[in-house]
Protein backbone atom coordinates (compact mmCIF):
# COMPACT_ATOMS: atom_id res chain seq x y z
CA UNK A 1 0.00 0.00 0.00
CA UNK A 2 1.28 3.44 -0.85
CA UNK A 3 2.27 5.67 2.02
CA UNK A 4 0.40 8.45 0.19
CA UNK A 5 -2.82 7.11 1.68
CA UNK A 6 -1.82 8.65 4.98
CA UNK A 7 -2.60 12.28 4.28
CA UNK A 8 -3.50 14.72 7.02
CA UNK A 9 -7.23 14.25 6.46
CA UNK A 10 -7.47 10.51 7.02
CA UNK A 11 -4.46 9.79 9.17
CA UNK A 12 -5.97 10.82 12.49
CA UNK A 13 -9.18 8.84 11.91
CA UNK A 14 -7.20 5.80 10.83
CA UNK A 15 -4.93 6.18 13.83
CA UNK A 16 -7.78 5.68 16.29
CA UNK A 17 -8.86 2.47 14.55
CA UNK A 18 -5.37 1.02 14.48
CA UNK A 19 -4.67 2.04 18.06
CA UNK A 20 -7.76 0.08 19.11
CA UNK A 21 -6.37 -2.95 17.26
CA UNK A 22 -2.99 -2.49 18.89
CA UNK A 23 -4.45 -2.22 22.40
CA UNK A 24 -6.50 -5.36 21.77
CA UNK A 25 -3.33 -7.10 20.59
CA UNK A 26 -1.51 -6.13 23.77
CA UNK A 27 -4.26 -7.60 25.94
CA UNK A 28 -4.81 -10.73 23.85
CA UNK A 29 -1.25 -11.74 23.09
CA UNK A 30 0.83 -10.18 25.86
CA UNK A 31 4.47 -11.08 25.46
CA UNK A 32 3.76 -13.19 22.33
CA UNK A 33 2.78 -10.10 20.33
CA UNK A 34 4.79 -9.47 17.16
CA UNK A 35 4.78 -5.74 17.88
CA UNK A 36 8.20 -4.38 18.76
CA UNK A 37 8.43 -2.91 22.24
CA UNK A 38 9.18 0.57 20.88
CA UNK A 39 5.88 0.47 18.97
CA UNK A 40 4.03 -0.30 22.19
CA UNK A 41 5.81 2.55 23.91
CA UNK A 42 4.93 4.96 21.06
CA UNK A 43 1.27 3.96 21.27
CA UNK A 44 1.28 4.59 25.02
CA UNK A 45 3.08 7.91 24.67
CA UNK A 46 0.75 9.04 21.87
CA UNK A 47 -2.32 8.24 23.99
CA UNK A 48 -0.76 10.41 26.73
CA UNK A 49 0.02 13.25 24.26
CA UNK A 50 3.73 12.73 24.92
CA UNK A 51 4.51 12.46 21.19
CA UNK A 52 2.97 14.28 18.21
CA UNK A 53 0.47 12.92 15.71
CA UNK A 54 3.07 12.97 12.95
CA UNK A 55 5.49 10.92 15.03
CA UNK A 56 2.83 8.32 15.76
CA UNK A 57 1.72 8.21 12.10
CA UNK A 58 5.30 7.24 11.24
CA UNK A 59 4.86 4.29 13.60
CA UNK A 60 1.67 3.24 11.80
CA UNK A 61 3.39 3.51 8.43
CA UNK A 62 6.13 1.18 9.68
CA UNK A 63 3.56 -1.40 10.85
CA UNK A 64 1.76 -1.34 7.49
CA UNK A 65 4.94 -1.47 5.40
CA UNK A 66 6.17 -4.45 7.44
CA UNK A 67 2.84 -6.27 7.01
CA UNK A 68 2.16 -6.33 10.74
CA UNK A 69 -1.09 -4.42 10.18
CA UNK A 70 -3.06 -4.80 6.95
CA UNK A 71 -5.45 -2.03 6.01
CA UNK A 72 -8.13 -2.93 3.49
CA UNK A 73 -9.80 -0.13 1.55
CA UNK A 74 -13.35 -1.13 0.40
CA UNK A 75 -14.02 -0.78 -3.30
CA UNK A 76 -17.24 0.57 -4.77
CA UNK A 77 -18.82 -0.03 -8.15
CA UNK A 78 -21.18 2.93 -7.93
CA UNK A 79 -20.26 6.21 -9.57
CA UNK A 80 -22.50 9.21 -9.02
CA UNK A 81 -22.14 12.67 -10.47
CA UNK A 82 -22.03 15.32 -7.76
CA UNK A 83 -23.71 17.97 -9.88
CA UNK A 84 -25.51 18.22 -13.19
CA UNK A 85 -24.81 20.84 -15.85
CA UNK A 86 -28.54 21.04 -16.64
CA UNK A 87 -30.69 23.88 -15.37
CA UNK A 88 -34.20 23.37 -13.98
CA UNK A 89 -35.65 24.58 -17.28
CA UNK A 90 -33.68 21.93 -19.21
CA UNK A 91 -34.21 18.83 -17.08
CA UNK A 92 -37.32 16.77 -16.29
CA UNK A 93 -39.51 18.50 -13.71
CA UNK A 94 -43.04 17.10 -13.93
CA UNK A 95 -45.45 14.57 -15.46
CA UNK A 96 -48.54 15.19 -17.56
CA UNK A 97 -50.74 12.09 -17.40
CA UNK A 98 -53.66 11.68 -19.82
CA UNK A 99 -56.33 9.00 -19.50
CA UNK A 100 -58.54 8.19 -22.50
CA UNK A 101 -60.68 5.47 -24.06
CA UNK A 102 -62.76 2.76 -22.51
CA UNK A 103 -66.25 3.39 -21.19
CA UNK A 104 -65.07 5.45 -18.21
CA UNK A 105 -63.39 8.34 -20.03
CA UNK A 106 -65.90 9.94 -22.39
CA UNK A 107 -63.20 12.46 -23.25
CA UNK A 108 -59.47 12.59 -22.40
CA UNK A 109 -58.66 13.62 -18.84
CA UNK A 110 -55.26 15.20 -18.05
CA UNK A 111 -53.74 15.23 -14.55
CA UNK A 112 -50.56 17.09 -13.51
CA UNK A 113 -50.30 16.13 -9.83
CA UNK A 114 -48.62 12.72 -10.09
CA UNK A 115 -45.16 12.94 -8.53
CA UNK A 116 -43.63 9.52 -9.23
CA UNK A 117 -43.83 7.21 -12.24
CA UNK A 118 -42.24 3.75 -12.51
CA UNK A 119 -42.37 1.29 -15.41
CA UNK A 120 -41.73 -2.39 -14.76
CA UNK A 121 -42.59 -5.78 -16.18
CA UNK A 122 -45.54 -8.02 -15.37
CA UNK A 123 -42.88 -10.67 -14.64
CA UNK A 124 -42.30 -8.98 -11.28
CA UNK A 125 -43.79 -11.32 -8.67
CA UNK A 126 -44.53 -8.53 -6.19
CA UNK A 127 -45.69 -5.27 -7.83
CA UNK A 128 -45.08 -3.44 -4.56
CA UNK A 129 -41.36 -4.17 -4.87
CA UNK A 130 -40.75 -1.39 -7.36
CA UNK A 131 -36.98 -1.82 -7.32
CA UNK A 132 -37.35 -5.01 -9.38
CA UNK A 133 -37.96 -2.92 -12.50
CA UNK A 134 -37.61 -4.66 -15.85
CA UNK A 135 -38.06 -3.26 -19.36
CA UNK A 136 -40.66 -5.17 -21.36
CA UNK A 137 -42.77 -4.11 -24.34
CA UNK A 138 -45.40 -6.79 -23.76
CA UNK A 139 -47.79 -6.90 -20.82
CA UNK A 140 -46.15 -3.89 -19.13
CA UNK A 141 -46.98 -2.75 -15.63
CA UNK A 142 -46.44 0.75 -14.29
CA UNK A 143 -47.25 2.73 -11.18
CA UNK A 144 -48.16 6.34 -10.39
CA UNK A 145 -47.57 7.82 -6.94
CA UNK A 146 -48.95 11.09 -5.62
CA UNK A 147 -50.56 12.97 -2.78
CA UNK A 148 -54.32 12.24 -2.91
CA UNK A 149 -56.09 15.28 -4.37
CA UNK A 150 -59.42 16.45 -5.77
CA UNK A 151 -58.14 16.67 -9.35
CA UNK A 152 -57.95 12.83 -9.42
CA UNK A 153 -61.58 12.30 -8.43
CA UNK A 154 -62.41 10.60 -11.74
CA UNK A 155 -59.53 8.16 -11.14
CA UNK A 156 -60.88 7.32 -7.68
CA UNK A 157 -64.26 6.64 -9.27
CA UNK A 158 -62.51 4.32 -11.73
CA UNK A 159 -60.77 2.53 -8.85
CA UNK A 160 -64.14 2.13 -7.13
CA UNK A 161 -65.45 0.35 -10.22
CA UNK A 162 -62.55 -2.12 -10.07
CA UNK A 163 -62.98 -2.72 -6.33
CA UNK A 164 -66.77 -3.09 -6.59
CA UNK A 165 -67.15 -4.62 -10.06
CA UNK A 166 -70.90 -4.43 -10.55
CA UNK A 167 -70.09 -2.89 -13.94
CA UNK A 168 -66.38 -3.57 -14.53
CA UNK A 169 -64.78 -0.83 -16.66
CA UNK A 170 -63.39 -1.63 -20.08
CA UNK A 171 -59.65 -1.19 -20.74
CA UNK A 172 -58.41 2.35 -21.28
CA UNK A 173 -55.25 4.09 -22.49
CA UNK A 174 -52.73 6.12 -20.48
CA UNK A 175 -50.19 8.61 -21.85
CA UNK A 176 -47.42 9.80 -19.52
CA UNK A 177 -45.45 12.81 -20.74
CA UNK A 178 -42.19 13.81 -19.07
CA UNK A 179 -41.87 17.61 -19.13
CA UNK A 180 -38.97 19.98 -18.55
CA UNK A 181 -39.10 23.13 -16.45
CA UNK A 182 -40.69 25.13 -19.27
CA UNK A 183 -43.40 22.54 -19.92
CA UNK A 184 -41.77 21.20 -23.08
CA UNK A 185 -42.01 17.48 -23.86
CA UNK A 186 -38.91 15.33 -23.24
CA UNK A 187 -40.44 11.87 -23.77
CA UNK A 188 -43.82 10.17 -23.79
CA UNK A 189 -44.88 6.72 -22.59
CA UNK A 190 -48.03 5.42 -24.32
CA UNK A 191 -49.81 2.51 -22.63
CA UNK A 192 -52.62 0.59 -24.37
CA UNK A 193 -55.59 -1.33 -22.99
CA UNK A 194 -54.88 -0.85 -19.30
CA UNK A 195 -56.61 -1.89 -16.12
CA UNK A 196 -55.94 -1.03 -12.47
CA UNK A 197 -54.36 -4.02 -10.74
CA UNK A 198 -53.60 -2.49 -7.33
CA UNK A 199 -54.23 0.66 -5.34
CA UNK A 200 -53.29 1.81 -1.85
CA UNK A 201 -53.55 4.92 0.30
CA UNK A 202 -50.95 5.00 3.05
CA UNK A 203 -49.11 7.24 5.51
CA UNK A 204 -45.42 7.71 4.79
CA UNK A 205 -43.91 8.59 8.17
CA UNK A 206 -40.31 7.96 7.15
CA UNK A 207 -38.68 11.39 7.12
CA UNK A 208 -35.63 9.92 5.38
CA UNK A 209 -37.62 9.61 2.15
CA UNK A 210 -38.04 12.52 -0.22
CA UNK A 211 -41.10 14.62 0.60
CA UNK A 212 -43.61 15.12 -2.21
CA UNK A 213 -44.98 18.17 -0.38
CA UNK A 214 -43.09 21.17 0.98
CA UNK A 215 -43.79 20.15 4.58
CA UNK A 216 -41.15 18.19 6.50
CA UNK A 217 -43.67 15.90 8.17
CA UNK A 218 -45.53 12.64 7.53
CA UNK A 219 -47.44 12.45 4.25
CA UNK A 220 -50.58 10.67 3.13
CA UNK A 221 -49.74 9.18 -0.26
CA UNK A 222 -51.43 6.93 -2.77
CA UNK A 223 -50.02 4.55 -5.34
CA UNK A 224 -51.89 3.08 -8.30
CA UNK A 225 -50.56 0.11 -10.25
CA UNK A 226 -51.70 -0.42 -13.86
CA UNK A 227 -51.46 -3.56 -15.99
CA UNK A 228 -51.60 -3.04 -19.75
CA UNK A 229 -51.51 -4.97 -23.02
CA UNK A 230 -48.62 -3.00 -24.54
CA UNK A 231 -46.79 0.30 -24.66
CA UNK A 232 -44.55 2.51 -26.77
CA UNK A 233 -41.88 5.00 -25.72
CA UNK A 234 -41.67 8.05 -27.98
CA UNK A 235 -39.45 11.10 -28.23
CA UNK A 236 -40.77 14.46 -29.54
Amino acid sequence: MSILLFNKTVSIVLSFSIVAIMIFSFNAFGEDSQLPSWVKNNAKWWSEDSISDSEFISTLEYLINEGIIIVQIPLTTEVTAATTPLSDSERAQSFRVTFSGGDHFKEPITIFSYSKFLHFSSAVSNPSNLRNAQFSSSNPVFSLTSLPSHDKQIIYELIDRFVNPSTPPTPFNVGIEVLDGTGQLIQKWEYRRCQISDYSTFVDDNKETYRLSNIDDLEIRDITVFSCAGFALRAP
